[in-house]
């Protein structure tokens, strides 16, 4: 009977485990918080009941999901408050002459008629070219 339960065990392990390698492949590699129940589910449905699941190993368990949804949360607030920070920067920047390196080797210098706040790839525009943030070698006053 004990050898059922392990073996059931077992599927029930493999089974989440390629449902979450095929779920990873969708969105990313770590476990959510339905992902984790399932699993403590499924360890509370087969264990084995001479040797019951430690509760402060539970409670751990449960603290440490706690944990990674409040970084989860952190890490999102982070997130938006940079690109406000960089949103604000480049508007500052519109109405400033800047020389910023062009792909072609040779220095562009203008003045700031518009910025593209794209989170990844920040621009600026000068004229009628785009001008990658990064390029920029200096920045004068208006």
């Amino acid at each position: 009977m004990e050898v059922n339960s392990v073996s059931s065990a077992t599927s029930a392990s493999q089974t989440f485990a390629s449902n979450t390698a095929s779920a990873a492949g969708k969105t990313s590699t770590s476990l959510d918080s339905n992902q984790f129940m399932q699993i403590l589910m499924a360890q509370l449905t087969h264990q084995n009941p001479l040797e019951p699941m430690d509760s402060n190993e539970m409670m751990n368990q449960f603290s440490q999901l706690n944990s990674l949804q409040e970084l989860r949360d952190i890490h999102t607030a982070m997130d938006k408050v940079s690109v406000s920070n960089q949103t604000t920067y480049l508007a500052s920047l519109i109405g400033k002459t800047i020389k910023a390196n062009r792909s072609d080797g040779k220095i562009l210098e203008g003045v700031v008629d518009g910025v593209l706040a794209d989170k990844d790839n920040p621009q600026i525009r000068i004229g009628t070219e785009l001008v990658d943030l990064a390029d920029v070698i200096e920045i004068k006053g208006e």
